[in-house]
């Protein structure tokens, strides 16, 4: 049996990704693995999110994912050589309303995992606080900015969008005050969101 004990969340996604592969199945990196690889784990999770996005029989994908040792308990794989679990979120891959058409790759240990881009993890992000109120995903999304130097009116027409202009501003603020003050420390921007929240109260 394999054993994954001491294998890194992210270098196991990319060999899942691969053995997927090998099966005709076509998967993409989401959620909070996605938000972990673009800001140098600074977010950290134990959890791999992939969407199969050729819709592959659901049995194709318990026998290739048995192959590797994981067995499906509920919505999600669990191997018991490691507590890193996997699970496959219904398509079709989307943020908010929007289909997304364009995907990425990310090289982890000399393999290739395919992901949502930078940008699309922002709006996942987004989405999920306008949607949800998950104060953790709207700095998650600021973070990424940050990280990548991204410019949150990006993302002004998006938020417009799924939720309101206020969602909008609150999400720049967030960003333009970590900038000022220079925090990218996630328990710091929750500190600093709140804060904020408490200011528009």
């Amino acid at each position: 049996m394999n054993d994954f004990s001491n294998t890194p969340i992210t270098e196991l996604t990319a060999l899942i990704a691969e053995h997927l592969q090998s099966h005709g199945i076509e998967v993409v990196l989401v959620g909070g693995l996605a938000v972990e690889i673009y800001t140098d784990n600074l977010y950290l999770t134990k959890d791999i999110d992939m969407v199969n996005t050729n819709y592959s029989a659901p049995k194709a994908i318990h026998r290739a994912m048995a192959e590797l040792g994981f067995h499906k308990r509920g919505r999600v794989y669990e191997n018991d050589t490691t507590d890193i679990t996997v699970e496959f979120p219904p398509g079709p891959l989307s943020v908010g309303d929007q289909l997304i058409k364009e995907t990425t790759q990310q090289s982890v240990a000399d393999k290739s995992v395919p992901i949502l881009t930078v940008r699309d993890v922002v709006k996942d992000r987004l989405a999920a606080y306008i949607h949800w109120q998950d104060r953790q995903s709207l700095i998650q999304a600021a973070t990424i900015l940050i990280k990548h130097q991204r410019d949150p009116v990006e993302f002004k027409a998006f938020c417009e969008h799924e939720g309101t202009s206020a969602d909008y501003g609150l999400f720049q603020d967030l960003y333009r005050r970590a900038r000022k003050q220079n925090i990218l420390d996630m328990a710091q921007l929750e500190h600093l969101l709140a804060e904020i929240l408490l200011e528009n109260i």
